[in-house]
């Protein structure tokens, strides 16, 4: 895997040679920056030849993985066909990764070193860049590419509709967003964004519709397995309880969703729960948070409203239909399997 990802390092690097007669070279930075943070395939290239342990970057891994898997066995070493769309959906990763950051109030390397409207004007130059990637390879004569530049269009209209409605819906009432909209919401962040990169990768490979829906199902329901993961590590209690446990294996540092009021699937079912009294999260989201807020007691109040066990339930009911949807593409190109499971 290792020579793929520098055959994709050095691709992308060319491409963006396409620019320095056009970019300045404040700007170039800013853009290196992007596409230098951590589990991008920059980063990794650099850390790698160092001797440094790094994070594998598997955004185009998804296009390149989906490219092989839609093939025959026999025509997966073709795989160089699909490094466009490879490329485009780093670029789109890198520049998506600001817009998030900056939406959520994340910590962001680039918003902090170069300020939120340069990283954002960047970031707004690099999804025009990702499209003219395979613009440039469809008019080159790759007609593969102007239908994965159309799919990688329509991942980003959609994930920008889930970007709304996540900002929108911090703003609603306590029971007004339902956990299907919470659902739906995640599907079309993450879900869009993972879904994309694998229908591109099918559609570089010329796949027929029927594989090409089938990658597209598999990315949405991946991408939405680990949103859920995220959401309910982010309001996992700290210490105290055994939930901790059985998201993942390590307990990382929670992050700021009580706080922004977000509308995650754990958190939107104990909103939603119904008692005598409002429950501790209940109370603490008739108001902004405060500085004072004890966000410990918060996360302990959605385990013991079972937030976190419908979230877990349905996380179990997700990855029940990324195995099924797995089945139906290896029984239709044998092999796929394989070079899918590791995204599981």
């Amino acid at each position: 895997m290792d020579d793929m990802l520098i055959e994709i390092d050095d691709a992308l690097k060319a491409i963006l040679l396409r620019y320095a007669g056009v970019l300045t070279p404040s700007l170039i930075a800013i853009g290196k920056a992007a596409l230098g943070t951590q589990g991008k395939v920059m980063s990794w290239r650099v850390l790698r030849d160092a001797g440094a342990e790094a994070h594998t970057p598997f955004w185009p891994l998804f296009v390149i993985r989906a490219y092989r898997a839609a093939l025959p066995a026999g025509e997966r070493h073709t795989w160089r066909k699909a490094l466009p769309a490879a490329i485009a959906v780093e670029i789109m990763a890198a520049a998506t990764d600001i817009i998030d950051e900056w939406s959520d109030g994340d910590p962001s390397v680039v918003i902090e070193k170069y300020g939120a409207a340069q990283a954002l004007n960047t970031a707004n130059l690099m999804l025009i860049m990702s499209q003219q990637v395979l613009l440039w390879a469809a008019q080159e004569g790759d007609k593969e590419a102007l239908a994965a530049l159309c799919a990688l269009q329509d991942l980003l209209v959609e994930a920008a509709v889930g970007q709304h409605l996540d900002m929108l819906y911090e703003g609603m009432g306590l029971s007004e967003v339902s956990p299907q909209m919470s659902g739906e919401m995640s599907d079309r962040k993450a879900g869009a964004l993972m879904s994309g990169a694998l229908k591109m990768g099918g559609l570089m490979a010329g796949a027929s519709a029927e594989i090409v829906e089938l990658l597209a199902r598999y990315g949405k329901r991946l991408g939405g397995i680990a949103q859920i993961t995220n959401d309910m590590r982010d309001v996992l209690p700290q210490e105290g309880t055994d939930d901790a446990g059985n998201v993942g294996e390590a307990i990382i540092r929670p992050k700021t969703d009580i706080q922004r009021r977000k509308r995650t699937l754990p958190i939107v079912y104990t909103l939603r729960e119904e008692g005598d009294v409002p429950n501790p999260l209940q109370k603490a989201f008739s108001a902004p948070a405060g500085e004072d807020e004890d966000e410990e007691s918060l996360r302990h109040a959605i385990v013991d409203a079972g937030g976190l066990d419908f979230a877990r339930r349905v996380l179990e009911l997700y990855q029940q239909d990324a195995a099924q949807i797995l089945a139906q593409l290896e029984a239709l190109s044998p092999g796929a399997q394989e070079e899918l499971t590791h995204f599981s």
